[in-house]
């Protein structure tokens, strides 16, 4: 049934900012809810919803059943709906959204329900369920489907979770996933260059080579951002192609020492930005006017670098800046954290492993932040991260300090939950 107070709102947006204080200040469920008639053509396929970004908590239902829950904003999530949809029909797409934050949250808020009698008539002050929260941070928290929803039309056998990995040196490595139990005939993999001459060939889910005189990718200020494009196909009877992924990628190595940052072994300074992924009446949705416009105007300055302060931007911006030279430092949503109980631990961890499965691709990601401006520093801290000698680099800027501690990361090549 239609809520008395529903509205129409566009996605991807913030419902702060398109309404009364009311709606901006709102703490608590909103539901956003659409029709759609799925055709029966799509019957032989599996059907996925995909949210890039629903701020905070969120319930996804398909048809009135509940299909999945995810924790966080500004990472994608997704949800196999195929046995829900009723295929040449009306469809209903719920998605609740609670945006509360507290001290079992990450990030942070001060959340405290308000209980106080007046001491003369023994009135009560506040009415029965009165709280107060207040993040731990100093930017506005925007909520609801702040980036857009898709619907994905897959095969029954589909490509997934597919990695790749290229050094300076030319060595390129790649590997991917099956997912479905559908037969094929054969898999076919091909890298071309800028201008689509073929440079490596294989017919496995896995491969590596030896690229001779590979072109390399570099920051703005350094060189060129070449990038190279990788296409896997499967194929069933016939040569028919059941599922092709095609993405792209840069040759590049990053190794660091006690001083300074080295970019394919040349000194690379970060000279760029703290930013933010907001602006008016938007909110923190995404736009892509937006955000070439913003992107402009860091080239403007000169700069060659930012970070995404304080939680992930959207993927359209990160290959914006493997297209533009742009390096990139991105950081997971822990600003200011204060609490972090063993929960908080693994619901940290499950952020930053969200965050690098969807980034480890892009060459432009020279260093994953995995929290800011925490209020003090323990010793605690020293023990989380572990020993390697790998090139990556998560760091961690204690407060405003323009000085980062620096730990090194597993290989890109390896996902590791983070142990604390």
């Amino acid at each position: 049934n239609r809520s008395q107070n529903a509205t129409v709102m566009p996605v991807p947006s913030a419902f702060n900012d398109l309404g009364d204080a009311p709606l901006r200040d709102h703490v608590g469920w909103v539901w956003y809810q659409r029709k759609e008639i799925i055709s029966s053509r799509h019957s032989d396929q599996r059907i996925y919803l995909r949210i890039d970004s629903a701020n905070y908590y969120s319930i996804v239902y398909v048809n009135s059943i509940e299909v999945g829950r995810h924790i966080g904003g500004h990472i994608p999530f997704e949800f196999d709906i195929t046995k829900q949809i009723h295929f040449g029909s009306e469809n209903r797409l719920t998605v609740a959204i609670n945006n509360t934050i507290s001290w079992q949250t990450v990030p942070n808020a001060d959340f405290n329900y308000l209980v106080q009698k007046d001491n003369i008539s023994g009135v009560d002050r506040y009415p029965p369920g009165y709280f107060n929260m207040k993040g731990n941070f100093d930017f506005f928290h925007y909520a609801g489907l702040l980036r857009p929803v898709r619907l994905l039309f897959r095969p029954i056998l589909f490509i997934d979770d597919f990695l790749i990995n290229a050094q300076a040196n030319g060595s390129l490595t790649y590997s991917f996933g099956l997912v479905g139990n559908a037969a094929y005939e054969s898999i076919h993999v091909e890298a071309v260059d800028e201008n689509d001459s073929l440079i490596y060939s294989n017919d496995k889910p896995t491969g590596s080579a030896k690229i001779d005189n590979a072109k390399l990718w570099w920051p703005r200020g350094l060189g060129e951002p070449t990038l190279y494009s990788i296409t896997a196909r499967v194929y069933g009877n016939g040569g028919s192609i059941i599922d092709e992924y095609r993405t792209t990628f840069g040759f590049r190595s990053v190794t660091f020492d006690n001083e300074k940052i080295y970019w394919n072994g040349r000194p690379f300074y970060c000279q760029g930005f703290g930013m933010h992924e907001e602006a008016d009446i938007r909110g923190r949705a995404f736009d892509p006017v937006l955000m070439t416009k913003d992107l402009n105007l860091l080239e403007w300055t000169n700069a060659n670098c930012y970070r995404t302060s304080h939680y992930p931007y959207a993927e359209e911006r990160i290959f914006e800046g493997d297209r533009r030279g742009i390096a990139v430092i991105i950081e997971t949503p822990a600003v200011g954290l204060k609490s972090f109980s063993d929960a908080n631990a693994q619901l940290h961890a499950q952020m930053a492993e969200e965050m690098i499965l969807r980034d480890r691709n892009h060459p432009s990601i020279f260093m994953w932040s995995l929290s800011n401006e925490p209020p003090d520093i323990s010793s605690r801290d020293t023990q989380i991260y572990p020993d390697s000698r790998r090139s990556s680099q998560i760091s961690q800027c204690a407060g405003h300090s323009h000085h980062c501690r620096l730990w090194p990361f597993p290989s890109p090549t390896t996902i590791t939950r983070l142990i604390y």
